[in-house]
């Protein structure tokens, strides 16, 4: 296969239509997606640099970049040769291998990166009983309501994520983006108040095999102390369950000891695990931080 690269400067709607079916097709290979959504929102975005690898005039690879990190899909040749422009520009951005089974990672070990940062995986089946766990009084939950909530929701995901330089740095934008998926339900977007002031969210997702996900889950600090992360992710679970899901997943840091304990003790088990690639660096090269967008807060 002789792979090619271009380097538009946006993608149209074909394209991306293109890199979904791709991101597809290595998800059913290797069992997890390769893309993070954000990574496909950012299909759209204006801030981001694209790669595409093509074997003739198919699509077989594309590349991310938004100065800080990196996401890819493809082959093995298609991977390669991707990450040979990338490095050849100068970047130095951190890459994504999503799930143990994604070829990304023994690629991009190979060629002398180092382990940065891990997200795992954790699942629950949704048949197991879910504990009590009331609000405090004062505080309400709803469901989020798109056209009202927007503006509140990300002064509490800013504030929640305020040392997350992904999540804590959502815009309007893209809210709105993922407002505009097919897989956007206000029903699992709960959001809880007290005084009429915005304090928490637990946004789930129900995925197109009928798994859940604990898609964000964030308590503002003002409200830390109320055990709110816990009452807001069990009513979430309760939702999802609600909804037929069987199993629920979700993300979360390696060295988020507090999350992990909460989500162990509430059933969650490890199932597998993203891995964060850093480039061995000169000590004058620049320093880039990156943390997903489906981190989770430490204060449950």
């Amino acid at each position: 296969m002789a792979v090619s690269i271009a380097a538009p400067a946006t993608l149209d709607a074909d394209v991306r239509a293109q890199v979904r079916a791709l991101a597809t097709a290595v998800q059913t290979r290797d069992g997890e997606p390769p893309l993070s959504d954000q990574a496909l929102a950012g299909m759209s975005a204006a801030d981001v640099s694209h790669l595409l690898a093509y074997d003739g005039d198919t699509l077989v690879g594309y590349a991310q970049l938004d100065g800080r990190s990196a996401e890819i899909v493809g082959d093995t040749e298609s991977i390669s040769a991707l990450l040979d422009v990338s490095e050849s520009s100068g970047s130095h951005a951190r890459v994504w291998s999503h799930g143990r089974r994604s070829p990304l990672g023994a690629i991009l070990a190979a060629r002398g990166y180092d382990r940065r940062r891990e997200l795992h995986q954790l699942r629950r089946a949704l048949d197991q009983p879910l504990p009590d766990a009331s609000v405090a009084d004062g505080v309400t939950v709803r469901a989020f309501e798109p056209g009202r909530d927007e503006q509140a929701w990300l002064q509490v995901n800013a504030a929640a994520f305020a040392d997350h330089a992904e999540q804590g740095r959502w815009t309007r934008a893209d809210l709105e983006a993922r407002e505009a998926e097919a897989w956007f339900d206000p029903a699992g977007f709960l959001v809880a108040e007290r005084a009429g002031r915005m304090i928490g969210f637990h946004w789930t997702k129900i995925h197109t095999d009928g798994s859940g996900e604990v898609y964000v889950l964030g308590v503002d600090p003002s409200a830390q102390g109320l055990h709110l992360g816990t009452a807001l992710l069990v009513r979430g679970l309760d939702h999802l369950a609600r909804r037929g899901c069987a199993r629920v997943l979700l993300y979360v840091d390696g060295d988020n000891a507090p999350a992990l304990r909460l989500y162990e003790r509430i059933g969650f088990t490890s199932y597998d695990v993203d891995t964060q690639w850093e480039p061995r660096q000169r000590p004058d090269t620049p320093q880039f931080s990156c943390v997903s967008s489906r981190s989770q807060p430490t204060d449950m």
